[in-house]
């Protein structure tokens, strides 16, 4: 970030690429572990939250205006017909929605997802998430007290990316055994209205590529956070520790080193305007205690206004949460063909 100089000669960070806080809303949740946005092919957009205290998700339809009264939706989803979510503490990391209206969940422990149809009130697919070998990233994954997903986004093919979040920091691409490494590239996520392609059942996905940081981006994110697809199609890195956004480079099908782009500026700190199509960031406060610093992430498309906003866990209890929203219009219900 490049400094200003003083009258007293001293330097000091220039804040003018740091994101300010134009919008705090509060999530009728007791807690938010993951954000996402859930596209249809009619432009109709909607953000869902979940937390991982409670099976249970809210959401609602967004609009082109800042000011326009935030409708919250929330349902259950402790009684899932052919889930394994248990009821308390699911352990919901991070939450994707793909066309057709339906929600992936991603469990950090076990290392698992879920992908549910919230209107049918049913789980389509359940899904282990392996890393074989036994270098450290299968190491790290496969050990009980080790960090493993944080983040992820939904690739074409049914292949997942996930984040994990530390120790170490890597991105890894999920697929079928024996399927190959898609990699991604500017433009080639899950497109806008299409269904994530999987059967109904249970399905054991394999570690098919791993992208780990190099020196430049380790430095930029200390750990990995949440991922988010940009209006620009570009992938997005949260970094929880670093305050920082980053927008990356290519994914290479196969894994290798991760870079962050050199094109626009890549790093960005939790207030940077330096993000190309200006999108509107929403970023999820980790605590009370550290409210500025981000846990999970959505950008949103640039039509509409350029803003951040931080979506703070409430102190509600559920009664009252429960009482301040709806249960009904399902985002599915818009987004399904």
């Amino acid at each position: 970030m490049p400094a200003e100089t003083l009258s007293d000669g001293k330097k000091r960070k220039s804040n003018k690429n740091r994101l300010r806080v134009r919008r705090v809303v509060h999530v009728p949740l007791r807690e938010v572990s993951g954000i996402c946005l859930g596209r249809s092919d009619n432009g109709r957009m909607f953000l869902i939250a979940v937390g991982d205290r409670a099976a249970k998700i809210a959401w609602f339809s967004l609009s082109g205006s800042e000011e326009v009264r935030i409708d919250w939706h929330t349902r259950s989803i402790a009684k899932l017909s052919g889930s394994k979510l248990p009821k308390h503490n699911p352990q919901i990391e991070a939450v994707c929605a793909d066309g057709g209206g339906r929600i992936l969940l991603l469990q950090e422990t076990p290392p698992s997802v879920e992908l549910i149809d919230p209107e049918a009130l049913e789980a389509v697919a359940s899904i282990d998430l392996a890393v074989e070998g036994r270098d450290k990233i299968a190491r790290a994954w496969s050990d009980p007290k080790g960090s493993r997903g944080e983040g992820a986004v939904l690739l074409p093919g049914g292949h997942l990316l996930v984040a994990k979040e530390k120790k170490p920091a890597a991105l890894i691409e999920f697929g079928p055994p024996y399927s190959q490494s898609r990699g991604l590239v500017r433009g080639g996520a899950l497109a806008d209205g299409e269904r994530w392609p999987i059967n109904k059942g249970h399905h054991r996905f394999v570690a098919l590529a791993i992208w780990l940081p190099d020196k430049t981006l380790a430095k930029t994110c200390a750990d990995f956070s949440d991922l988010e697809i940009g209006p620009d199609g570009c992938l997005y890195l949260l970094s929880d520790k670093s305050s920082t956004i980053a927008r990356l480079d290519e994914l290479s099908a196969g894994g290798g080193l991760l870079g962050s782009s050199k094109h626009g500026g890549s790093a960005i700190s939790m207030a940077s305007r330096k993000v190309s199509h200006s999108p509107r960031w929403v970023v999820r406060s980790s605590g009370l205690t550290r409210a500025r610093r981000g846990e999970t992430l959505s950008c949103l498309t640039r039509r509409l206004h350029s803003c951040a906003a931080v979506a703070k866990e409430t102190k509600q209890s559920n009664a009252e949460a429960q009482g301040s929203s709806k249960s009904s219009d399902l985002p599915v219900q818009a987004q399904t063909k």
